[in-house]
């Protein structure tokens, strides 16, 4: 019998933003385990390898560190929030347990703004409307805030009385210990496109700029601390301890990589990449599809050089044949790899695969497709999503 947490939210069970709020994170830890053991054990040697899992730094509370809010119209009120569980329709969120206090509170000011400049919401069946979406994003590193909405189109009267009002909407909102938080920018992301979809291809900044910059321990001994840039349309991991919970580890399970020529699938802003670079790869090819995030990826594997190489290339993962690699890295979408992908690692064929999956179903599909050629030689799970049924898990193949 699951043993009851004491964290209460008034949104919990109509809110889908979580779903186990009200189970004890060392139940919750259990759980994740005991479903990666049953998905996952055709691969994992007849039980000699164990799906290690460890509890967060802290009870896990207000650690998600960005927002992204839908923004509707319901019966001519504009509300802003996390859709209902099983629908499409958004509840208002005025308190949580599992995002940062601030973003919930900058979230409610953000909604009286929109409604004082009677901005209409984006209206996806009839491709009308204005505002699709409310962002905001903490770096828990250097504590800037960077925010902004999504709209349909780059010119509206109101732009810059919303950007200013936004801004000063993001002023004096502090962390847990009482530290300000510094705004850095306020963005208009346009999408144009029909549909559900939120973030689009274009941002520039009214107020600051478009990008916000964390700050992380250093892998090496002694180095100095990583600055990671990451603009509004980029992806960056969102729990606070994400260094400490996944990063570290994934270091950890790869030992010294000193020399080592490594290929960063799916690299996003460099945030795998980097940390090699500063740990002494000798070589680091980065490869994302996102033009914004390879902007971000080039700024911040230059940053990280200690005397490696690093490239860019901005590709579809797979579309064109791998480069010689000592150790592939592969972070894919919730998906996994897919067919296009497991073969480019096979036929890039290295020593080494580490797999970041966001979803232990994807992981399964990924590792039927891979283990013909590469033994699981570890597995970890990582809970950046406490409070919900979504792990991480880190798998470290080693080629037969």
């Amino acid at each position: 019998m699951p043993r009851p947490t004491t964290l209460h939210c008034p949104h919990f069970g109509t809110c889908g933003g979580c779903t186990a709020l009200d189970i004890d994170i060392a139940d919750q830890l259990a759980a994740k385990q005991a479903r990666a053991r049953e998905l996952l054990a055709p691969f994992l040697g007849d039980g000699a390898i164990t799906p290690e899992i460890a509890p967060p730094p802290r009870p896990p509370r207000h650690d998600r560190t960005s927002i992204l809010y839908p923004v509707q119209s319901r019966r001519g009120e504009l509300r802003l929030g996390i859709y209902r569980t099983g629908t499409h329709e958004v509840e208002p969120i005025t308190d949580c347990r599992i995002q940062h206090k601030a973003l919930t509170a900058l979230a409610v000011r953000a909604g009286d703004v929109l409604r004082k400049l009677r901005l209409p919401a984006y209206d996806e069946t009839a491709h009308r409307g204005l505002v699709r979406a409310f962002r905001a994003r903490i770096m828990p590193g250097s504590n800037e805030l960077l925010l902004g909405v999504v709209v349909t189109r780059r010119d509206f009267r109101e732009r810059e009385a919303l950007a200013e009002a936004l801004w000063r909407a993001a002023q004096d909102l502090r962390d847990e210990q009482g530290r300000e938080l510094a705004p850095v920018g306020v963005v208009i992301n346009v999408n144009e496109a029909r549909g559900n979809a939120l973030l689009g291809p274009v941002s520039f900044a009214p107020r600051g700029r478009t990008w916000q910059q964390d700050e992380v321990r250093s892998p090496a001994e002694g180095g100095k601390p990583l600055r990671l840039r990451v603009s509004f349309g980029s992806f960056y991991q969102q729990n606070r301890y994400a260094d400490a919970i996944l990063f570290r580890p994934a270091l950890a399970l790869l030992g010294d990589v000193t020399g080592t020529r490594i290929v960063d699938g799916y690299g996003g802003v460099a945030a795998f990449g980097a940390r090699l670079l500063a740990a002494g790869a000798a070589h680091v090819t980065l490869i994302a599809s996102n033009a914004v995030a390879c902007d971000d990826a080039r700024h911040n594997l230059a940053a990280a050089l200690t005397g490696g190489r690093a490239a860019v290339r901005e590709e579809v993962f797979g579309s064109t044949p791998l480069p010689a690699c000592d150790l592939l890295i592969a972070d894919p979408p919730r998906a996994g790899l897919g067919e296009a992908g497991a073969a480019a690692v096979l036929a890039a064929s290295p020593p080494r695969v580490l797999l970041v999956s966001c979803a232990l179903a994807a992981l399964a599909r990924d590792l039927a497709a891979l283990t013909p050629t590469y033994r699981v030689r570890a597995l970890r799970l990582c809970d950046l999503f406490p409070h919900t049924d979504h792990v991480e898990a880190l798998t470290l193949l080693e080629r037969a």
